[in-house]
């Protein structure tokens, strides 16, 4: 405790200098446990800091550390004092603000615009440093004030967002997103060098000066008429010293700039210094987060558009457009947490020297989180071995590459700005291909084999979201590696895995539908077959793209070399929450079980059969005992209900049924509606079904017998024509797409929610309901329906059946397990015909009081059958337990 004593003195010493010093940076990280992200050097902030530490425990809890000069003491700093040290984790989008100096620690919460002191510690030498621990700051973050104040990213993205709606107004709604972002990338790159030259002065009074700012400059040319773009370009040059690279800025768009009037221009600039949204922070761009730049491309990309409206608007009241995301690109910001988990894998499997020369590209680059925060690890200058060259050689063994050219332009900003920091210039070139990934891979074939790594999260767009061309060019380059209706982002598996050397790593962001979907079937062989499974991380239980309903793994895998050896274990993270905490564990080697999160080893066999179904091994043992089980469509047809293709127009309340005309309209159960064990006496809304005594009416009987809704019917003649079906299917224009034979639907059965949580199966006794897309289930053997019918229900309402539906399934928005046919058909269940007829009699007398059960004793009579079924199942105790229930 004594070295960590003296440690805390040393770098807070007034003596401190980081050459004298080189390691005491790295020693307090690792005596006090922290990842040290980065070292920020501010001259600006020399006369009270000696220096700033980025840090972080749990991927997730980052904090700026910052080791006052001594005699300084942050209860003594003048107020502009501590708001320019507080500016410096603000504008680096953390929360925590660590203030050592040589006998006490402060804690602040910086967005909190009252009273910002969370805690006070004293250091002493004889006593204990816990304080300063990583364990001990997550108990502190556990304290945090409500933020009364956004976060930096918040408030650029609403800037970005408003003047991005307000410029294409002014304009009359005449400019592209590609003008617009290249001004915001103008603007924020001339800021940053503004900031950079100002932080790196030494004198923190210079940063109050205006006359000769951005802002200051452009009202000072009230009379030169300026144009905007101009100006802007002549900045950029004065502040970087000599010519500006042609990366950085498009001329050719900035010009749709040149009629915005002086005034306009001011408040954008202005806007761009003072936060509008929370006045007590400025703008420090030099100091910008990687986060806040990766969410300002998703307005980048967002396209803009008027909203239709019968109401007139003012002639000097222009209608603002909205912001809309275009799905073609199935473009979403990465945060922050998974682009560190990725950089530390790198790090943690190689020499230092081997990660700082990695050759890395990413292919789908969006903001370049993941290029970024890579680099920002590799040319830590924490490190002695890290110089100029070594940063240099860095960025030049970088790539990215994007389809969309604002995505571009995004991460040429964040990469830029690292470079400005680094090496206090502005880089000459970048290298970011503005070029699609499959055509710029067939046209490159010399790539082939030449990286060491590769990033990316790519583009999640679904066959019919994607274009024509897309399309076709995706079909083409994928064939005969992937089959059906292939996503976007498979061909990006099959491009990484090309690109790598032997030995060398991919790291990708996919959908959880990607374990098990028929159409990266091939593309999970192929990777299987070419590489090793490192780790395989599940986070369909969380929500991690905060926009988007897309739930999401992290694959990593190393491409096999020519030389032998065992097969290594791959690392299985499946987490429902703390996702930071088990990233990083995972990472540091560590094998756990928490009710959070588990971390455990796998075979590469796991991953031999045609699904990637990867359980712990309490559970995989479980799904080897039921391999032995007859399956569910031994017993039962397993179908889908009916589609529609206009459910508003074919589903109406049960009210409007013309009168007289109630037999070709059948009672409709909405999922919402379905319960376990038993569905509602009655329904509210009803399905147009054109069939009588198990034959389809024609369109002349349907004319003359049921007149009222023929006449409905012609009222949405015109939305029903537009259906694909309609040309496709050669069915009627006034037709359900698929309504299903009455034989195959309206009888006894078992239906169930299309997308569920816990198991909802209800039994239709009679047969009377229809439902849409949700899987519906009767027996094959007609002789035995009621029997069969009832002892299915309890087993597919079980635990242990669930358990295995669910991970069978493919997962959606808040952990919600779509069920379908293909999924159902093979699951393993207790043969009806063979289990003890003790316990048949039991479970279908069990059966017949819940049906009956209408009240709390429903939940002790399901538990009852909960324990029976697991006993046909054969599962012990322990087993069962491991499933998460008592017995």
């Amino acid at each position: 405790m004594q070295h960590h004593y003296e440690l805390v003195q040393s770098l807070t010493s007034c003596d401190y200098s980081s050459r004298a010093h080189p390691t005491a940076l790295r020693d307090f990280a690792r005596q006090f446990g922290w990842h040290p992200s980065y070292q920020l050097d501010i001259p600006s902030t020399s006369a009270l800091a000696n220096t700033h530490l980025v840090v972080e425990h749990g991927l997730e809890n980052t904090a700026v550390i910052t080791f006052l000069k001594s005699p300084k003491r942050y209860a003594d700093l003048r107020l502009d004092e501590r708001m320019s040290l507080l500016s410096i984790s603000y504008n680096n989008l953390v929360d925590w603000h660590i203030h050592v100096q040589p006998d006490e620690a402060t804690f602040v919460f910086n967005r909190s615009n009252r009273e910002r002191v969370v805690q006070q510690t004293r250091i002493e030498p004889e006593g204990s440093l816990d304080v300063l621990c990583s364990q001990a700051f997550e108990q502190i973050c556990g304290r945090k004030p409500n933020p009364n104040v956004p976060a930096l990213d918040d408030a650029l993205v609403n800037t970005v967002s408003y003047w991005k709606r307000n410029l294409a107004a002014e304009l009359n709604n005449q400019i592209s997103n590609d003008s617009i972002s290249a001004l915001f990338n103008a603007i924020m790159f001339v800021r940053a060098a503004e900031d950079h030259q100002k932080l790196h002065s030494g004198n923190i009074q210079v940063l109050r000066e205006q006359d000769e700012t951005l802002l200051g400059l452009w009202e000072k040319s009230h009379n030169t008429k300026a144009r905007l773009g101009e100006f802007l370009i002549s900045n950029l040059g004065r502040l970087s010293g000599g010519t500006v690279p042609s990366y950085l800025v498009r001329k050719d768009d900035l010009c749709a700039f040149d009629d915005l009037s002086q005034d306009t221009v001011s408040e954008l600039l202005a806007d761009f210094y003072q936060n509008k949204y929370e006045p007590q922070y400025r703008y420090d761009f030099s100091l910008i987060s990687k986060h806040a730049l990766s969410r300002i491309y998703e307005h980048y990309v967002s396209v803009l558009h008027l909203e239709e409206t019968p109401q007139k608007t003012l002639p000097f009241f222009k209608q603002l457009p909205e912001e809309e995301r275009d799905k073609a690109y199935g473009s979403v910001y990465t945060p922050q947490f998974i682009a560190r988990f990725f950089a530390r894998y790198l790090r943690e499997q190689m020499p230092p020297r081997h990660f700082r020369n990695l050759r890395v590209i990413d292919p789908a680059c969006g903001s370049g989180i993941f290029l970024r925060t890579l680099l920002e690890m590799q040319c830590d200058p924490a490190y002695d071995e890290v110089d100029s060259g070594v940063v240099e050689k860095a960025f030049e063994n970088t790539v990215g590459l994007d389809l969309d050219m604002n995505a571009c332009q995004a991460t040429c900003l964040s990469l830029a700005l690292l470079n400005l920091i680094l090496t206090e210039r502005l880089p000459s070139s970048l290298n970011v291909v503005n070029e699609e990934a499959i055509s710029y891979y067939q046209q490159h074939s010399e790539l082939k084999e030449t990286y060491d790594a590769v990033i990316a999260n790519p583009p999640f767009v679904a066959l019919g979201a994607q274009s024509p061309v897309m399309r076709q060019r995706i079909a083409d380059f994928m064939h005969g590696y992937a089959e059906g209706r292939i996503d976007t982002f498979v061909p990006f598996l099959r491009i990484g895995l090309e690109l790598l050397k032997p030995g060398g790593i991919g790291m990708f962001v996919l959908p959880h539908s990607f374990l098990l979907s028929r159409n990266a079937r091939k593309m999970r062989r192929l990777i299987t077959d070419n590489a090793w499974i490192c780790c395989l991380a599940d986070l369909s239980a969380i929500r991690v793209f905060q926009d988007a309903a897309t739930y999401v793994v992290l694959l990593i895998f190393q491409k096999k070399s020519g030389a032998s050896g065992m097969a290594p274990h791959a690392k299985i993270i499946k987490c429902r929450e703390l996702v930071g905490r088990a990233l990083e564990e995972a990472v540091e080697g560590r094998q756990t079980q928490t009710p959070e999160y588990s971390i455990y080893e796998a075979d590469q066999s796991t991953f031999a059969e045609d699904d990637w179904l990867v359980l712990p091994p309490t559970e995989s043992i479980i799904k080897k005992k039921l391999t032995n089980l007859p399956k569910l469509e031994d017993f039962l047809c397993v179908r889908e209900g009916f589609l529609s293709g206009a459910d508003d127009v074919f589903i109406i309340p049960t009210s409007h049924i013309p009168k007289g005309e109630e037999s070709i309209y059948v009672p409709f159960l909405h999922d919402r509606e379905m319960r376990a064990y038993t569905v509602p006496e009655c329904s509210n809304q009803c399905f147009f079904y054109p069939y009588i005594d198990g034959r389809k009416i024609t369109e002349d009987e349907l004319k003359e017998h049921f007149p009222a809704t023929w006449r409905y019917l012609c009222g949405n003649e015109s939305t029903l024509s537009a259906r694909r079906s309609c040309s496709e299917k050669h069915r009627a224009w006034w037709e359900p797409v698929r309504p299903r034979l009455p034989q195959n639907m309206m009888l006894p059965k078992i239906v169930s929610p299309h997308l569920s949580l816990v198991p909802r199966f209800a039994l239709d006794t009679e047969g009377v309901y229809a439902v849409s897309h949700s899987p519906l289930l009767y027996p094959k053997d007609p002789d035995m329906a009621q029997e069969l019918l009832r002892f299915f229900v309890a087993v597919l309402n079980s635990t242990v059946c669930y358990w295995h539906v669910a991970a069978h399934s493919h997962t959606y928005a808040r952990g919600y397990a779509m069920l379908e046919p293909k999924t159902l058909k093979p699951v393993p269940v207790p043969d009806p015909f063979t289990v003890p007829p003790a316990n048949r009699r039991r479970l279908l007398q069990l059966v017949d009081s819940r049906l009956a059960c209408a009240s709390s004793d429903a939940i002790h009579l399901e538990r009852q059958i909960d324990d029976l079924v697991a006993e046909m199942y054969g599962l012990s105790s322990a087993e069962y337990k491991s499933l998460g229930i008592d017995m």
